[in-house]
């Protein structure tokens, strides 16, 4: 639900059920600080990331202390860099982190100034091949982009997933289909790795579930509130049946050093 908050008509309902969750999508800061090592070697010192529709920056901070980097953390919704901001203040980072209430495709930042660019989620908002054009530019050559999305780990899905996700999220790909995306938009493929299943429960979807559960009562009295919730529940019933024919898969690819 990153950078979403902010454009559509049910902002303030899907607030009231994302807002001081632990994390706005699947994902483990044990797994992101694995990938973020495993690019350490060839970054330099102190590197300049952006994080892409960070939400409350969960990924930020990791980033920030994993790798002494300078994090630009870029959301639409503001309470939640305010959260960020509030995290990094207690975590002795904010040096490190620079919050942005900016569009991730237009945020102004400069072309070729970073050495990552990072967005967990976020490509589910814009499409995976907008965000594999649109990040592009930022990066400085032989710069890395590390991102995460929804794809399907089988050929032939089963239909009531198919179908859930056709309506959800019409351009969710395959592992394959994604990594030749990236490879025709000029990247150069790097790692791609599915986020174990308890990254999907314990920060995300049981804090989301126990949300839902203590909204409604309100939700009786409020149709928008109550379609948001009826879509987590959906989404979470559909993750339960089906886990094993779709993940959330994290590619690292990376702009070539020469000739970009």
């Amino acid at each position: 639900m990153v950078d979403v908050l902010d454009k559509i008509p049910a902002a303030e309902a899907f607030a009231r059920v994302f807002e001081g969750l632990p994390r706005q999508g699947p994902g483990l800061d044990c797994f992101a600080q694995s990938l973020a090592l495993r690019l350490g070697k060839s970054l330099p010192h102190c590197p300049r990331i952006a994080d892409m529709g960070c939400g409350n920056g969960r990924s930020s901070l990791v980033l920030a202390k994993a790798l002494g980097a300078r994090v630009v953390a870029v959301d639409l919704h503001r309470p939640f860099l305010e959260e960020l901001e509030r995290s990094a203040a207690v975590a002795g980072l904010s040096e490190h982190i620079d919050v942005q209430a900016v569009d991730m495709v237009g945020s102004g930042l400069e072309e070729q100034s970073l050495d990552v660019v990072w967005s967990e989620g976020a490509a589910y908002v814009i499409g995976l091949e907008n965000a594999l054009d649109s990040w592009w530019s930022l990066l400085k050559p032989g710069g890395f982009l590390v991102l995460s999305d929804w794809m399907w780990l089988t050929a032939r899905p089963p239909h009531d997933a198919e179908q859930f996700w056709k309506a959800a999220y019409p351009d969710m790909q395959t592992v394959s289909s994604a990594m030749v995306l990236g490879m025709g938009a000029g990247y150069s493929f790097v790692h791609a790795e599915i986020l174990p299943e308890e990254g999907w429960w314990l920060d995300y979807y049981g804090p989301l579930e126990r949300r839902v559960e203590d909204l409604e009562a309100d939700a009786c009295t409020d149709q928008t509130l109550s379609a948001v919730i009826a879509g987590v529940r959906d989404e979470i019933a559909i993750r339960r049946r089906f886990a094993e024919s779709y993940g959330c898969v994290y590619m690292i690819l990376r702009r070539p050093v020469t000739g970009s």
